[in-house]
């Protein structure tokens, strides 16, 4: 009976080694290709990626490209994924959300989007995918609505946190900042120099962000103003 048990064990080993190394090979394949889809969009930018650029960076065949990941829009999703491309709010506020909370309305408007904007300046294959959206790039159109919307969820998470931001002019206030900060962060990458400054520099970038910072103070202090007329 012993013996049996043994021989029945025994012969089952073999059928699952070959699996385990299937798996394994599958998931070094998949980085490979997302290593691979990686470099291309931050050397040729969206504009240079297609299947036949993709194979031939990552040294592998069309067949897993399409089999593993459907084809290149799912390459694209499963990078920004996998990646940790868009960190967790606490780590782009740089506090607990806690402390967060207790900020004022402006405050938490300026901390989020300037954060959000040094975070995307400092990512160059971001910058590039988010561009792709400007170009109107069909494969990476999901997943840049992928990113977008874990940004769209981070800014609700804040705008909600006070009954005040959910207010028109906070609502104006921050599609404003979003859409300056935003595309002064790619504009950083793509075309630094801009009315004088070079984006690209710590020194320019410092002064225009505190240009930023006083601008929404500004903006916080017309509001109060507006709505004691108001009232």
């Amino acid at each position: 009976m012993n013996i049996h048990l043994s021989d029945k064990l025994t012969n089952q080993l073999p059928a699952k080694r070959p699996a385990r190394r299937n798996s394994v090979r599958r998931r070094e394949t998949e980085d490979c290709i997302i290593d691979a889809f990686a470099r291309l969009l931050v050397r040729d930018g969206v504009a240079g990626i297609g299947v036949n650029a993709l194979i031939k960076e990552a040294g592998v065949g069309k067949k897993p490209l399409y089999d593993y990941f459907g084809g290149l829009e799912g390459v694209a999703v499963e990078w920004v994924r996998r990646r940790g491309i868009w960190p967790p709010l606490e780590d782009i506020v740089g506090e607990p959300l806690s402390s967060f909370d207790k900020r004022r309305p402006a405050e938490k408007l300026r901390l989020i989007n300037r954060r959000c904007a040094e975070m995307l300046r400092k990512n160059a294959p971001l910058c590039e995918l988010l561009s792709g959206e400007f170009i109107r790039s069909k494969e990476m159109k999901q997943a840049v609505d992928h990113v977008r919307q874990l940004v769209r969820l981070d800014f609700e998470r804040v705008l909600k946190s006070d009954p005040i931001l959910s207010g028109e002019d906070y609502l104006a206030l921050n599609t404003i900042a979003y859409a300056a900060t935003t595309y002064l962060a790619l504009r950083a990458h793509c075309q630094p120099r801009f009315f004088g400054f070079d984006l690209s520099t710590e020194t320019s970038w410092q002064i225009v962000m505190n240009m930023f910072d006083r601008v929404l103070d500004n903006a916080e202090l017309g509001i109060a103003s507006r709505k004691k007329k108001v009232d």
